[in-house]
């Protein structure tokens, strides 16, 4: 008889590649739920985010008032937070997609121009890139807001204008890192021009590192929307939004649910995104990623 041999397992790359370690699992998990919860928010939501049932005020989580039971509580209008919750995902999820679409989309073009520029061009663009980056951003974001007119509108706009340098940034070393390797070098003596160059190997070697900030912006997009709603320049009253939320449940600090509810989401939602973005860039960038 042959005797039985133990065949060792070999970690497949590929298998390494798509395992997904569980804080990250669970990243995703919550990230789904809040997506999945904002878009069937009609559904989800126990009852209208904004009927104002006055005798059931400031209700603890938990309690049943007139309108049935309040599982996070109430508001000072008696409004259901759970709900406001719910719907205030919406907003929030609308700012933050394209905010950070617009500002990537402009700091990629911004850097690649930069990045494969003749060195007095890069210069120049690249310092007007660093002045705005010297202003402090959120200063700059209420700024913007002011000049714009509160909204949802203007939050996009402020927010983007305000993280498209860092796009830029990245983007213009990555096209230097890439433009001065031996193998683009040896693609010009090959006889590749430069746009085909630019298509072929800059802008693809470029990407992994572009998707992996646009995920991790997008945690700070939602810190920027909550801010500027906090300070009354962004969502605006009732339309509810977690920012305006927490700004509303500041000035009913005995009723700890009214801020706590929102920041709570508020918190866990950006690190559930930073999470995610750590985890993809260990995925799309080697330098970082396990041997």
């Amino acid at each position: 008889m042959i005797p039985d041999v133990a065949v060792p397992t070999v970690d497949h790359p590929s298998r390494r590649r798509f395992a997904i370690s569980p804080s990250a699992a669970v990243a995703l998990a919550w990230v789904v739920i809040i997506l999945i919860a904002g878009i069937a928010a009609p559904l989800v939501a126990p009852m209208d985010p904004n009927k104002q049932v006055l005798q059931d005020t400031l209700l603890p989580p938990g309690s049943v008032g007139r309108a049935g039971r309040h599982l996070l509580g109430t508001d000072e209008l008696g409004r259901d937070i759970a709900s406001r919750l719910v719907y205030g995902i919406r907003p929030l999820l609308i700012v933050i997609t394209l905010s950070v679409a617009i500002a990537s989309l402009i700091g990629l073009l911004y850097g690649l121009i930069a990045g494969t520029s003749p060195r007095p061009g890069e210069a120049t663009m690249m310092r007007i890139a660093d002045i705005q980056l010297s202003i402090p951003p959120i200063v700059l974001a209420v700024l913007l807001a002011v000049v714009l007119a509160p909204g949802v509108k203007s939050s996009v706009i402020a927010i983007a204008l305000v993280t498209w340098p860092q796009y830029a940034r990245v983007v213009r070393a990555e096209t230097l890192r890439v433009k001065t390797s031996d193998y683009l070098a040896l693609s010009r003596v090959a006889g590749l021009g430069p746009l085909r160059s630019l298509r072929d190997h800059i802008v693809p070697n470029v990407m992994n590192t572009f998707i992996v900030l646009c995920s991790l912006n997008l945690s700070v997009a939602i810190i920027f929307e909550s801010a500027l709603s906090f300070l009354g320049l962004g969502v605006q009253p009732p339309t509810p939004d977690w920012g305006n939320m927490l700004a509303e449940g500041t000035q009913y600090l005995d009723s700890w649910w009214m801020v706590v509810m929102p920041g709570i989401a508020i918190s866990l939602l950006a690190l559930a995104f930073n999470r995610l973005g750590d985890d993809l860039r260990d995925r799309l960038d080697p330098r970082f990623g396990t041997p």
